[in-house]
């Protein structure tokens, strides 16, 4: 992931579709930027969130800050298991708490007080500590350089969002993942739903993203909801 020159949001997002990412079973990706004064973290701005795994916006950015703190004493790519955690997997599925829920860090300086960060998160066990931090480290490496070109769209949702959808542009499929989506299903509530694998739900919920111009599952569910 690492030497890559484009400063582009597809560059990134090609890399997060990448076997060798998706084998991590990553649900939910955060990359923002934070003000580090000393031990204090202050969560700034959301720069880019692929998969909503907390029920509040709060808790997320919580756990980044604290991600970011500990990372500030370490200054490389940290792996951290914060257990058990009130995430809306976590309530839903219960073999969740069982498995605990992962993270990795990894951040770039941009000035004396500002932090780019990337976090990613997984109930899955990494054996391969080695391959997630280097991962970890692409993604801040790719974000830091689309940062730089100010390629990084609005998290907030745009104004076409409540414009809703054409059914009718839509598979069969896409039309009940919209709808499981817009209900609050995570992914592989989604795949048991239709008899796939996570990865694959993944995988079809991106290309959703494209296809209705939307940058996060909020934003998706928004569109449906204003759908007649």
């Amino acid at each position: 992931m690492t030497g890559v020159k484009s400063g582009s949001l597809q560059t990134l997002k090609e890399s997060m579709s990448a076997p060798s990412f998706l084998e991590l079973d990553v649900d939910c990706t955060a990359i923002g930027i934070t003000d580090v004064n000393g031990p204090a973290v202050h969560f700034k701005e959301v720069l880019f969130l692929d998969g909503e795994i907390h029920e509040e916006p709060e808790t997320l950015q919580s756990h980044c800050a604290s991600l970011v703190a500990l990372w500030t004493a370490m200054r490389t790519p940290s792996l951290v298991d914060l257990g058990q955690c009130t995430c809306i997997g976590r309530r839903v599925l219960k073999q969740e708490p069982v498995l605990g829920r992962r993270f990795a860090v990894h951040a770039a300086q941009l000035g004396d007080n500002s932090l780019l960060f990337v976090v990613i998160s997984s109930i899955k066990y990494w054996n391969d500590v080695k391959t997630v931090k280097r991962m970890v480290a692409g993604l801040v490496e790719q974000a830091v350089q689309i940062y730089a070109a100010d390629n990084f769209p609005s998290c907030a949702p745009s104004e076409q969002n409540d414009e809703g959808l054409d059914w009718y542009q839509f598979t069969a499929r896409e039309v009940q993942i919209l709808k499981l989506v817009a209900s609050g299903n995570s992914n592989k509530q989604i795949a048991r739903e239709l008899g796939s694998s996570p990865n694959t739900v993944r995988n079809q919920i991106h290309a959703l993203f494209r296809k209705t111009g939307v940058a996060n599952r909020t934003a998706l569910a928004m569109k449906v909801a204003a759908t007649k």
